[in-house]
């Protein structure tokens, strides 16, 4: 990864996208060096837990993993748009018919009553994921803490939820 996150890690105002010497960032390099302040701040190194294959960083928070990883897509204005995605595995999917149909349920209720993060499946993984993503222009530091933040409370919760509701152990 050749993102020099030291060349903007002195140079940024707290709460700011764009350095304090006024030069405009493109906003993946923005998410890129708020990334590697969270892993300066944590005491992490940024480019030890990014893997390159996936495109992603891996953080472990409580008994979660969080996937953190940029996504662009094009948009129907020929525009593109990156988002900022995180993924934290909750359970396996069982092969059971009537248990997968009733985590299903379970992960739309979830969906429809918590705010900020969202259930998925990921099929090629047989796993269920708490999911959060968020358009990255404009974003601020607080912005990326707050996602990070929320996904990690709500892996941890929903893990232990979905372990006491259909036992087995967690992924």
């Amino acid at each position: 990864m050749n993102f020099r996150y030291s060349e903007y890690l002195s140079s940024f105002h707290p709460g700011s996208r764009r350095p304090l010497n006024n030069l405009y960032m493109a906003p993946a390099d923005v998410a890129k060096a708020y990334i590697y302040r969270l892993c300066h701040e944590i005491g992490a190194n940024a480019d030890a837990i990014y893997n390159a294959k996936t495109g992603a960083w891996y953080f472990s928070s409580g008994s979660s993993t969080i996937e953190l990883f940029l996504t662009t897509i094009e948009t129907g204005r020929q525009a593109e748009r990156t988002f900022i995605r995180c993924f934290a595995p909750i359970c396996a999917i069982p092969e059971d018919t009537k248990k997968k149909l009733e985590i299903f349920k379970i992960a739309l209720e979830i969906n429809a009553d918590r705010m900020g993060i969202k259930l998925s499946a990921l099929s090629d993984k047989g796993l269920l994921c708490a999911v959060t993503e968020r358009d990255i222009d404009g974003m601020d530091y607080q912005e990326f803490i707050t996602i990070i933040s929320d996904i990690s409370y709500w892996a941890d919760h929903l893990k232990e939820y979905f372990k006491n509701h259909f036992g087995g152990s967690n992924h």
